[in-house]
């Protein structure tokens, strides 16, 4: 019986040094393609040498069966030196790979964690630390099935027109239109910039509309029409409005806009607002101001007998002026009263 128990633990002794032998005649193939000959040579000689010794050592093992016990403990560490030596050969390989990371051999690198390590997502990032951008992307997309994450490492390597059909595939309109741009081919931009202005516009984005309409599609005129659309439609009223000023950049104009929107694109609804967006403008130049100050008051008047509160909002134009906050604030309290 302890005969055959010995025979059974020396038959799976050959069997991992077979396994690990197969192994480094594998890697030392793969890694050939890298290596000179002489260096090729060298490496063959030394995975026999390590096979034939590693053979020898747990051969020795095989005396640990001389009790009732021995077959499982054969057994128990076979299992401990099969995992021992996998994490040895391992680790073995993931210095190597440190190795040509460190002299910026990223192929050789990701080459490594790819064949021999398989772990495809540090190959990657690998990859993409060196800057082999097209090479990351085939990854992604093969491998690692992530078609966003390889549409993005295309566009990085220059590869507009892989990148340009899955951005398309998953429906980034914008980045189809930059795509385009990129391939200089503008009018077809345009088609996919205005495609994604519409879905902007259809959730209620005004803002990023028109920004993409004026940084993207050139087209100042319009963008300004659809900013004065939002505040109109009371759809990101504030901040449209804010938007539109901001882009004017003739003061005089700003003036004129100001005055020409409080006359005509002003109601009950929206006249507080406007009070808000017009205060940004206030201390850019004396007339602008002067015709700031005025409108303030019409509004402050116009609703101080039904919100007395009302009358804080002009304390940006007095700001140094202490005496008139004190004033404000006696005037809320007695309306208060009455």
């Amino acid at each position: 019986m302890k005969m055959e128990n010995k025979h059974n633990f020396e038959k799976k002794v050959i069997e991992v040094v077979f396994i690990i032998l197969i192994i480094k005649i594998i890697y030392s193939l793969i890694s050939g393609f890298y290596l000179s000959s002489n260096q090729f040579i060298i490496l063959m000689f030394t995975t026999v040498i390590f096979s034939v010794v590693l053979y020898n050592i747990l051969k020795k093992l095989t005396s640990l069966g001389n009790n009732k016990n021995s077959y499982n403990q054969g057994l128990g560490n076979n299992v401990l030196l099969e995992s021992s030596v996998y994490n040895t050969l391992e680790q073995k390989y993931r210095d190597l790979a440190k190795e040509y990371i460190k002299n910026k051999e990223y192929k050789k690198a990701a080459h490594v964690y790819m064949k021999l390590l398989k772990d495809n997502y540090t190959a990657a990032n690998v990859l993409y630390e060196g800057g082999l951008y097209i090479e990351v992307a085939t990854i992604h997309l093969k491998y690692l099935k992530d078609e966003k994450k390889a549409a993005e490492c295309f566009e990085k390597g220059n590869a507009y027109t892989d990148a340009l059909k899955l951005y398309e595939k998953h429906n980034n309109f914008e980045k189809v239109g930059d795509m385009y741009v990129c391939l200089n081919n503008r009018e077809e931009a345009k088609k996919w910039f205005y495609k994604t202005v519409n879905q902007e516009i259809a959730s209620g984005q005004y803002v990023k509309a028109a920004l993409l309409i004026r940084n993207k599609i050139k087209n100042v005129t319009e963008a300004q029409q659809l900013l004065l659309d939002g505040w109109e439609k009371g759809i990101q009223r504030e901040d449209c409005l804010s938007n539109y000023f901001h882009f004017i950049q003739n003061q005089n104009s700003i003036d004129e806009e100001i005055k020409t929107i409080y006359d005509t694109k002003t109601n009950d609804n929206n006249k507080r607002i406007f009070l808000q967006v017009i205060k940004k403008q206030f201390g850019k130049n004396e007339q602008l101001d002067k015709n700031i100050r005025t409108i303030s008051y019409e509004i402050v008047a116009e609703y101080i007998d039904k919100n007395p509160e009302i009358v804080s909002e002009l304390n940006y134009l007095n700001a140094q002026n202490t005496t008139f906050t004190k004033d404000a604030l006696r005037f809320k309290l007695n309306k208060r009263r009455n």
